[in-house]
């Protein structure tokens, strides 16, 4: 994915994940775009959990602060990107409004 991204010249990486993986996919997307020497936002959606490591079941938890703090936007709903985009417009072109 970093790969590709890199050849397309994305300003913005948006994924959507639904298998209780979350933030382990973020880590090693974020990996792989520092390998490919990229730096981009990366939007993730979907349902964002992950069974913890420690954990004695096999029951996921929502792991979307964690996700934020690596760096990654969570978004529950496709409203959350749209915004997040638009403020990231606003802020890359110094534009007023989008």
């Amino acid at each position: 994915l970093a790969q590709k991204a890199r050849a397309a010249g994305a300003d913005f990486i948006a994924i959507s994940t639904y298998n209780g993986v979350a933030l382990e996919f973020i880590h090693r997307l974020q990996r792989s775009l520092a390998d490919a020497g990229m730096t981009v936002p990366i939007f993730i959606g979907g349902k964002l959990n992950q069974v913890p490591d420690a954990s004695n079941t096999s029951l996921p938890v929502d792991v979307s602060a964690e996700l934020r703090r690596a760096g990654a936007i969570p978004c529950h709903q496709i409203a959350d990107m749209l915004s997040s985009l638009a403020t990231l417009a606003r802020e890359t072109s110094g534009a007023g409004t989008v």
